[in-house]
């Protein structure tokens, strides 16, 4: 089975974040695994990835734990087998943004609501799993490293 090409998995993954609207971010401290769903926004002209997290366990794991690892499917009940993987890890890649900060006016500009707190999480690798691509001939998991 084939590999896209770089641009129609792209687009793919757009397609397939402007269809949802909650993730499950999966955190880890002192190996005590986390999973929380949570609504997520993306920015138009990348895959970065907002939350607005309430103060609790999550901000404490990544605060100790630059890793997330991070969950979004299709439920089975659209009878279709599809979800997506997203990690990444790194102060440069996870990044607090506060009120006060140069970039936290933009962010709350793409997530709803009144936020204290936002998550601006830059994805290093997206998986992409669907069966539909079978029928075109490609690999059910399509992987982007960014």
């Amino acid at each position: 089975m084939e590999k896209m090409s770089k641009e129609e998995l792209k687009k793919e993954i757009r397609e397939f974040l402007d269809k949802r609207k909650v993730l499950v971010l999966c955190t880890c401290s002192d190996n005590i695994p986390r999973a929380t769903p949570m609504d997520f926004y993306t920015e138009k002209n990348s895959f970065n990835i907002y939350v607005g997290p309430a103060p609790g366990r999550k901000v404490k794991n990544i605060e100790k734990n630059l890793i997330v690892s991070i969950g979004i499917y299709t439920p089975l009940s659209e009878g279709k087998i599809q979800g997506m993987q997203i990690t990444a890890s790194g102060k440069e890649r996870l990044i607090f943004l506060k009120e006060g900060d140069e970039e936290f006016k933009k962010a709350q500009k793409i997530v709803r609501g009144k936020r204290k707190l936002i998550l601006k999480i830059i994805p290093e690798k997206i998986e992409l799993l669907d069966y539909d691509f079978i029928k075109e001939g490609y690999s059910r998991l399509q992987v982007l490293e960014l």
